[in-house]
């Protein structure tokens, strides 16, 4: 390697390693108050960069937080490519590893339901793009995982099973997600239909949908 391309390494190493420093700040930050409103500063702070530092890889606080969701989704594949590879995989085991991993990581939730409103408003189309383009990927390739499987579900309803389950996990936590203002009304009896147990929801709902797959598409077994 030349002096030159050393160089050029080198500096595209420190820049990455700026660049996860940032987003591992807005991590902790999150997981002290997950309504996301610390500013800037205080991620330049956590991260122990100067605020011009993380505007030159983020040009807004969104797309940081888009950057973490973004990483956060990619340990859930990880986590459910695991799971679709034990021998004995089935819709019970990869919803509960799901399940497993968000346990881990409450700040997921409330993240991922306040994706949509950061896309429309605070976030540049190149990285919005980026974030879809790498999800698709992502996507494509554990969706294969999900359709082998079960063989009898047509080429890329194993992906739409994945997006589907996504949008269950942000439909029901925006719906268990009670606003302050209404908490204290929430303990009428005539609005009890609103209160619910998210996470016994959350699984019943996952699994509902996964084992109607695997009863449509009937399941690999060894």
């Amino acid at each position: 390697m030349t002096r030159s391309q050393l160089k050029r390494a080198l500096g595209a190493e420190e820049k990455s390693a700026r660049r996860a420093a940032i987003v591992r700040a807005a991590e902790a930050l999150l997981h002290r108050d997950p309504a996301a409103t610390f500013s800037v500063d205080a991620l330049a702070r956590r991260a122990g960069l100067a605020k011009g530092t993380v505007y030159l890889y983020f040009h807004t606080r969104e797309e940081v937080l888009l950057a973490l969701h973004e990483r956060q989704l990619h340990t859930l594949f990880d986590a459910l490519a695991r799971a679709l590879e034990r021998p004995r995989a089935d819709a019970r085991s990869v919803v509960r590893a799901g399940l497993r991993h968000h346990g881990g990581h409450p700040e997921f939730y409330p993240l991922a339901g306040r994706c949509r409103t950061m896309l429309d408003t605070n976030i540049g189309a190149d990285a919005a793009l980026a974030f879809h383009l790498g999800l698709a990927q992502r996507l494509a390739t554990l969706g294969a995982r999900v359709d082998k499987l079960y063989p009898a579900l047509r080429p890329g309803e194993g992906a739409a099973l994945l997006v589907n389950s996504y949008a269950l996990i942000i439909g029901l936590w925006q719906q268990a997600d009670i606003p302050a203002v209404l908490h204290k009304a929430m303990q009428r009896p005539d609005l009890k239909v609103f209160r619910m147990d998210f996470e016994t929801q959350l699984e019943r709902a996952l699994l509902d949908l996964w084992e109607a797959a695997e009863r449509r598409g009937g399941r690999n077994r060894p």
